[in-house]
């Protein structure tokens, strides 16, 4: 099998790290909303008939809910793993997404994409580990 060249490797980390923001989203979201019922004395609507009653869609919500804190909690354990280095530019460039030219002030050009390559080729492993 080729192995994959530095666009490729940078374009799965991408993909992978748009999952965990999507995760870490959908839980916030989830989290934020009130999964018990409330009375709401001051507004009138329409009773809406639904496929699922209330305590199966309280269910799935809590089980997406349980999901999404392990595909997160899966991240961070990858991210744990890393090497001082690695987790740096990862969180750097993949998580936190800061601008383009953050490693001037750390790296020269050759050594930043040296290590940048070596942080890809680490959290690829440790996905491909799973």
């Amino acid at each position: 099998m080729k192995a994959l060249t530095f666009k490729e490797k940078q374009d799965v980390l991408e993909d992978l790290f748009k999952k965990y923001h999507r995760a870490v989203l959908q839980l916030k979201c989830l989290e934020e909303r009130n999964f018990y019922p409330s009375i709401q004395f001051d507004t009138v609507k329409e009773k809406k008939t639904y496929y699922q009653d209330k305590g199966s869609q309280l269910n799935d919500q809590l089980v997406l809910k349980e999901e999404l804190e392990k595909v997160i909690a899966t991240f961070e354990f990858i991210l744990d793993c890393l090497s001082m280095e690695s987790k740096v530019i990862i969180e750097k460039e993949f998580i936190e997404r800061v601008g383009k030219d953050w490693w001037i002030d750390y790296y020269s050009r050759s050594t930043y994409y040296r290590l940048k390559t070596r942080a890809m080729e680490e959290t690829l492993f440790y996905f491909s580990c799973l």
